[in-house]
C-alpha cells in the first residue's frame, strides 16, 4: 500500500512523581475503588461524534490535517480526514464485518476486521494496532490493559493527580486525576515489546462526575499522535448502525 504521509519523533517520556497523597484517601481500600471507578468511566464512553484537527510527527517531518469521525464500540468506525483546503483524503468505514478504505488512489476492502491497521488511518505508528484499537483510543482509551491489582501508588505532578505503579513482566504507570475521575496517563509497553504512552487533557465534563478527553496523544520513541477534538463533540449519543454500511447493503 503505498503512503504519502510523515512523521517526526518524540522523544518518550519518563515519568517521575513526588509528594503526597491527597489527604482524603485512607487506605489501599479507597486507592482500589479510584482506580476501578476510573477505569468504568473510561470504558462506560461507547460512541463519539466529533471533528477534529490531527497532527502526526515523525523523523521526516510533521503534517496537519482535519478528520470527522464517529466511533461506536466495539468495532464501529466512520472516519474521513480532509486537506486544509476541504480536499477528502480518504475515508476509512468499519461495519465490525469488513473494512473499506477509500483514497485519491485506491479503494481498499479488508474483508476481516483483524487484517485493518491503525498505520494505514495513521501510517507510521505500530502496526499491530487494529480497528478496536483506533475505537478505543478515540474513545480516550489506552491500548494497555489496566490491572487492578499489584500496584505502587505515588502522587503525581498536579494536584489530585494519583499514579498507580504496576510491575512485574508488563510494567505500567496509570495516571488518575482523582478529583475528576479522570485517567490523563498511561505509559507501558506493545504487545512487541515497544514502549508507547498515551496522554488524556483538556477534559470536558459530560455528566455531573463524567469528563471525557478533548485532546488525546499517543506517542511512541519515533512517532506521535495527537487527536484535538472541537468542542462541539457529541459523547454516548445513540447511532444509527447502518451509518457504518456501504449504500448498497443499505
Amino acid at each position: 500500500m503505498r503512503h504519502s504521509w510523515v512523521f517526526i519523533p518524540l522523544v518518550l517520556l519518563l515519568f517521575s512523581c513526588a509528594g503526597k497523597l491527597p489527604p482524603s484517601i485512607a487506605d489501599r481500600s479507597d486507592l482500589s475503588a479510584i482506580l476501578a471507578k476510573a477505569k468504568r468511566t473510561q470504558m462506560g464512553f461507547t460512541s463519539i461524534k466529533a471533528r477534529a484537527r490531527v497532527s502526526i510527527k515523525s523523523p521526516q517531518g510533521k503534517i496537519v490535517f482535519d478528520q470527522v469521525a464517529t466511533v461506536v464500540r466495539p468495532e464501529f468506525l466512520r472516519v474521513s480526514v480532509f486537506a486544509p483546503f476541504g480536499e477528502m483524503l480518504a475515508r476509512v468505514v468499519s461495519d465490525g464485518e469488513s473494512v473499506r478504505m477509500k483514497t485519491n488512489w485506491e479503494e481498499l476492502i479488508f474483508e476481516n476486521p483483524e487484517d485493518f491497521r491503525l498505520s494505514y488511518l495513521y501510517p507510521g505508528l505500530p502496526p499491530q494496532l487494529g480497528v478496536e484499537d483506533i475505537v478505543n483510543f478515540l474513545l480516550g482509551g489506552s491500548p494497555f490493559a489496566i490491572p487492578g491489582e499489584s500496584y505502587s501508588v505515588r502522587a503525581g505532578d498536579k494536584k489530585g493527580e494519583i499514579v498507580f505503579v504496576f510491575s512485574g513482566d508488563t510494567p505500567l504507570r496509570v495516571t488518575v486525576d482523582f478529583p475528576r475521575n479522570f485517567i490523563t496517563r498511561v505509559e507501558g509497553a506493545l504487545s512487541d515489546g515497544e514502549k508507547a504512552r498515551v496522554e488524556f487533557s483538556l477534559p470536558k465534563r459530560i455528566a455531573s462526575d463524567t469528563y471525557f478527553p478533548r485532546k488525546l496523544v499517543f506517542e511512541t520513541a519515533d512517532y506521535s499522535l495527537s487527536v484535538n477534538y472541537d468542542e462541539n463533540l457529541r459523547v454516548n449519543s445513540k447511532a444509527d448502525i447502518s451509518f457504518f454500511r456501504s449504500a448498497e447493503e443499505r
